[in-house]
């Protein structure tokens, strides 16, 4: 295995590969690796379980990608497949750039006869010494079973690499937190008990379609490796694609009695999956849903309906189309611009009891929120799903505007470490701007939200902030010791976002 050495001169060596700090400061990915342990990981070769469906065998042509760090691999050539020391022709393809112009991801294809799990060896930088093979469409290696087109050959990654790669997001393997309140995410995000079969069970109903199971599903594989999320993140986010009608302003989504509704509009999902198999539809469908969430809601708050959920799902739509858009990602980076700016000048105002500079959420009224409580105030829990988007900006998009997004994630934390919790120190499920006033949720299901922004805001403000960490591992402790899951869609929220708590605070 390959160790990560750091050198004096700025620069980082993974094995042969040499990459500029700077362009892995913005993304954190040192953080990433040194998170999941870099003794175990070697940047340059994977090994990719391979299992075939019931009933499949013979020779079949597989298809999964390999998604990587900036500046790890700049030629989509230089990928080298081996089955049983034997390397196998390829076919490869680059899935989206990052700025400095290195592959995101890579999708690979080979035929290989099978009839039992196996697995191959992918090695990263190295040239091939067979002859290159001709790619088909994504959908000639995939079979219709029970409402969603799958594998007929599923690829599993390590959850180690998928982690460290930072293609899902900031996270850290479970591996990792074994041990540690941390491993209470495994405890509570039970990944076989909230399947695909227990949510196609009950998918008549709207609210289990609720916070994008698709990214909730692909960041437990990413944090385990197995196959078990992955293969409902895969049929889940099939099925959601395949229910979108239309186009822009007359574009619709099948989840029941609400395609019309924001709050159900998901585009990380098939980014992610575009990412992580090159089906150049799931790219093509992200950015659909992107355009239609940008013709159906306004990001400037003005005194009407406005939640941090419609705000964070508008903002994470824009930033993943963009980083996968083959054609409109300076329309998406715009869009994304200006929801920023929006929700930033809604944070720095002093409207709404907003008042100490250095400390703030994104305050509205109540009745904005859709809530009677009488005061305005905000949403700790949602505002986890807002904060996901500001981090996603800042790492991937944000540019010169970077420092001031994470800022703003430090005065979101901050606020929510000093107002958003009562006596006894459970968070609110809506905080008040007067330090008086909050009201607590009276089930134990937003522990992880507050504990996930306020350990973000500890690590974007520098690690200096002893209060602000001391608060996040007491959250964390909390959703340790009373933190429960009673519903699918509670687990939908509670193993989306702040999964993501290790790695801000490990």
């Amino acid at each position: 295995m390959l160790k990560i050495q750091v050198l004096k001169c700025g620069l980082l060596l993974f094995g042969p590969i040499l990459i500029a700090s700077c362009g892995l400061a913005d993304r954190s990915q040192t953080k990433a690796l040194e998170a999941n342990d870099e003794s175990k990981i070697d940047t340059n070769t994977l090994t990719v379980e391979l299992q075939p469906r019931s009933g499949v065998s013979g020779r079949q042509r597989i298809n999964f990608a390999v998604p990587l760090l900036p500046g790890q691999l700049k030629d989509a050539a230089l990928v080298q497949v081996l089955h049983n020391d034997v390397e196998l022709p390829t076919a490869r393809h680059s899935l989206a750039l990052y700025p400095d112009g290195s592959i995101r991801s890579v999708q690979i294809q080979f035929e290989l006869e099978i009839s039992e799990k196996t697995s191959v060896i992918v090695h990263i930088g190295k040239a091939p010494g067979t002859p290159d093979i001709t790619a088909i469409p994504v959908a000639d290696t995939l079979v219709e079973s029970n409402g969603a087109e799958i594998p007929r050959v599923w690829a599993t990654l390590p959850g180690s690499w998928l982690s460290a790669s930072g293609a899902l997001g900031p996270l850290v393997t479970s591996e990792s937190v074994r041990g540690t309140p941390f491993e209470a995410w495994d405890k509570l995000c039970d990944y076989a008990k909230y399947d695909v079969d227990a949510f196609q069970a009950k998918s008549s109903t709207a609210d289990v379609w609720l916070y994008d199971r698709g990214t909730v599903m692909y960041r437990g594989y990413a944090r385990t490796g197995n196959i078990g999320p992955l293969t409902s993140a895969y049929r889940e986010t099939s099925i959601y694609r395949s229910g979108i009608r239309g186009s822009g302003s007359s574009l619709t989504i099948a989840v029941p009695g609400k395609s019309k509704d924001l709050k159900y509009y998901y585009a990380q999902n098939m980014a992610i999956h575009y990412l992580l198999t090159g089906d150049e539809r799931y790219r093509e469908s992200a950015e659909d849903i992107a355009t239609s969430i940008n013709l159906l809601w306004k990001p400037r708050y003005s005194g009407g309906f406005w939640t941090e959920r419609h705000a964070g799902f508008q903002l994470l739509a824009n930033v993943w189309a963009a980083l996968v858009s083959d054609d409109k990602a300076a329309e998406f980076t715009e869009r994304a611009n200006e929801d920023v700016d929006a929700f930033l000048a809604l944070q720095n105002s002093n409207d709404y009891g907003n008042s100490q500079p250095d400390a703030r959420c994104f305050a509205h009224t109540a009745a904005s929120h859709d809530e009677e409580y009488g005061y305005p105030g905000c949403s700790p829990w949602m505002s986890a799903i807002l904060a996901d988007g500001l981090d996603a900006y800042a790492t991937e998009l944000g540019g010169s505007r970077a420092a001031a997004v994470r800022d703003s994630i430090v005065k979101l934390g901050r606020v929510i470490a000093q107002r958003g919790r009562d006596a006894n120190g459970k968070p609110y499920y809506w905080m008040g701007m007067d330090k008086k006033r909050g009201e607590v949720d009276p089930y134990n299901e937003h522990w992880g939200e507050s504990a996930y922004v306020v350990a973000m805001a500890w690590h974007h403000g520098g690690k200096q902030d002893a209060g602000l960490e001391k608060v996040a591992r007491e959250l964390v402790q909390g959703f340790s010791n009373q933190g429960e899951v009673g519903q699918l869609r509670s687990f939908n929220w509670q193993c989306r976002s702040a999964v993501a708590t290790p790695y801000f605070l490990k």
